[in-house]
Formats: structure tokens, C-alpha cells, sequence
């Protein structure tokens, strides 16, 4: 079986063993596109790295950004995050930095840096991934999956004793981090999420929550034990290739292409084609409830701000614009023009 989770980098921001480093947040915060959108008239150029560069000279750092119009001059930005990454995404701020700044305000799937910093609200959260009946984990697992699996989480240090009393779906997240911990050198400490938090903080821009750390905590802690089983033996079998396959992944994003990126995403699809009936079952409803579900919710946020006359920043997980229920036809649906950004 094939990598079936690794999309996670792209839909869901929350990490629960993501060693995170704590920064204190400021008071008060909380079908293909065809058009092309110019930059902002404050600012006609690009950041001076890239302004300096040799016309038609092309990095490849420019994941995908939406320039949102509505009636009665209603203005936004829509932008395809990926919530795991390496020093590059530093770059792609700095190339952000023109539109991002000349906005009301930042909005996120949820500020992961304030939550950080709230420790009732990470137990609170975490409590619902315990095993509340007296067993442990092993006991749920079959016994080669439970000692593979343990292997991969010690490997990345992530195993001491009280991951015994985790539910499986507590696992199923536990050793998604393990593989990228150790078969990739992409960090969540660094993912484009957090990067565009922190710089907000250090403008005073605001951030705003779209969902919260709740809503995803509650999202994974719902999913049923088969899924959970079959999400972790996915990771487990797809081991060998998983740094590879996160690596196209990350290129794709970079590039900024929304039709390479679809074509990553329909493989995606076509993998879950080898398995049972029942586990295809599993996993249709596992993606209408991360992905399709969600992106509802997250238009009516975006629909919401337009329609109050904020000029938003709308960062959240590429794969959450994609396709037709993605945020970008979702919009266009809604009466609003959203035209791709060429940026470089």
C-alpha cells in the first residue's frame, strides 16, 4: 500500500509532538485559475531580493496566491500554506511581505503560537486522546503493528512511557511526526504557518483564528479505530519512499503551478484505489470531513470578512483551495473573481 496520510503537510496544522518553541503572543491577537493579478499598487515590485534579480531569471519559490475581488470593492488574498518546511519558506515571506503587509489583518486555521503558550488549553485538548477504560494502547493494536510502530517512535525519541495510555488516534498522529522527523528534514518549527504568525507579531498585524486548535484536536480524536489502524500501517509500509514523496510534495508547492499541484493531489486519489471496499469507505469519509467539510466552513469565513469590508490575508493549507470544492471555486461560486498572483 502506498502513502495514502502524506497530505497532511497541506490539510491539518496541528502537530501533537511537534516540539514547538514558545514565543509569547502579543496582547489582543488572537478548475484551474487562468488570471493573473498585478502586486499591489503600494508596492509595484517585489521585495528588493527578488526586484534585484535579472529580468526573467526565476528562482522557483513561489507557491500559489490569490488576489480575491468582490462587489462593493471587497478585497482580499488567498494563500496555500504548507504546515512543514525548511529554510525556503523564509524566502517566501520575504516575496509575501508586499501583499501581507498592506492588509487589515492575517488569518490562520489556528494560531498554533498562542496556543502554544496556553498550557490549560493543550491539556484540556489532549485529555480526549486518553484511554479512559484502564487498557493501553497494545492491547488495541495487533502486535507486529504495535511493535513497528513503537520502533518509529523511539527512533525519534518520541516514546516514553505514558504514550501507552494514548488512544489510537493519538498513534496514528504520533507516527506521521515520526516519519517526518526522521525521513525528512522538513520542520513544523519552521512551517510557512508559523513563519507568517511570527512576522505578524512583529508588525502588530493581527492574526485571527479560522478554526481553532480545538476543532482539530476534536476532528482527530472522532475518527474510528479502523481508520486510525489503517493510517498508521499506511505510514509504516510507505516508509521507504516517504521522504521522497514529501520532497515532491514540497517542490510542487514552491513552484506555485495550481495544475501540478492537482495532478499530485488526483494520485493521491488514484493510490486509494488498491484498497478494500471497506477501507476506501474509511477514507471517503476521513477526506469529506478533513477536506471537504472544512473548506465550507472556512468559505463562510472568508465570506464573512469580505463582506465586513476587512482586507484579510487568508493563509491556510494548500490542499484546502484545490479541486472543485476547494476555496478557490468555492469563491468564484460566491460571486467573487479570484485571480492567481504572479510573483517571483
Amino acid at each position: 500500500m502506498k502513502k495514502l496520510s502524506v497530505l497532511l503537510v497541506f490539510v491539518l496544522l496541528l502537530s501533537v509532538f511537534a516540539g514547538c518553541r514558545s514565543i509569547e503572543a502579543p496582547a489582543g491577537s488572537s478548475a484551474a485559475p487562468t488570471e493573473r493579478a498585478s502586486a499591489p499598487a503600494e508596492s509595484s515590485a517585489a521585495p528588493t531580493e527578488t526586484a534585484a534579480r535579472p529580468a526573467g531569471e526565476d528562482d522557483g519559490i513561489h507557491p500559489m496566491l490569490f488576489h480575491v475581488t468582490g462587489p462593493e470593492g471587497a478585497e482580499g488574498y488567498l494563500f496555500g500554506t504548507i504546515h512543514v518546511a525548511d529554510e525556503r519558506v523564509n524566502t517566501v515571506l520575504r516575496k509575501l511581505t508586499p501583499w501581507l503587509d498592506a492588509c487589515d489583518a492575517l488569518a490562520v486555521e489556528f494560531d498554533v503560537v498562542a496556543f502554544e503558550n496556553d498550557y490549560a488549553a493543550q491539556m484540556a485538548s489532549v485529555q480526549q486522546f486518553l484511554l479512559q477504560d484502564g487498557t493501553t494502547v497494545d492491547q488495541h493494536m495487533p502486535k507486529e503493528l504495535y511493535e513497528r510502530a513503537s520502533a518509529l517512535l523511539d527512533e525519534a525519541g518520541l516514546m516514553p512511557n505514558m504514550t501507552k495510555i494514548y488512544k489510537l488516534s493519538m498513534w496514528a498522529q504520533m507516527v506521521e511526526q515520526a516519519a517526518l522527523m526522521t525521513r525528512t528534514d522538513y520542520s513544523m518549527e519552521i512551517g510557512m504557518d508559523r513563519t507568517l504568525i511570527q512576522h505578524c507579531y512583529e508588525k502588530s498585524i493581527e492574526v485571527r483564528d479560522v478554526e481553532s486548535a480545538e476543532l482539530q484536536y476534536g476532528l482527530l480524536a472522532g475518527f474510528s479505530d479502523e481508520l486510525n489502524l489503517l493510517l498508521i500501517e499506511n505510514t509504516l509500509d510507505s516508509l521507504e519512499d516517504y521522504g521522497q514523496a514529501i520532497d515532491e510534495l514540497y517542490e510542487t508547492w514552491l513552484a506555485g503551478s495550481y495544475e501540478a499541484l492537482m495532478k499530485v493531489l488526483e494520485a493521491e486519489d488514484a493510490e486509494a484505489e488498491e484498497l478494500s471496499e471497506a477501507q476506501q469507505a474509511l477514507l471517503e469519509d476521513y477526506n469529506d470531513k478533513m477536506l471537504t467539510q472544512r473548506n465550507l466552513g472556512m468559505r463562510d469565513k472568508a465570506l464573512q470578512w469580505l463582506k465586513a469590508g476587512d482586507k484579510v490575508f487568508f493563509a491556510v493549507g494548500a490542499a484546502h483551495l484545490m479541486g472543485e470544492d476547494g476555496l478557490v471555486e468555492l469563491l468564484r461560486a460566491a460571486g467573487y473573481s479570484v485571480e492567481q498572483v504572479e510573483y517571483r
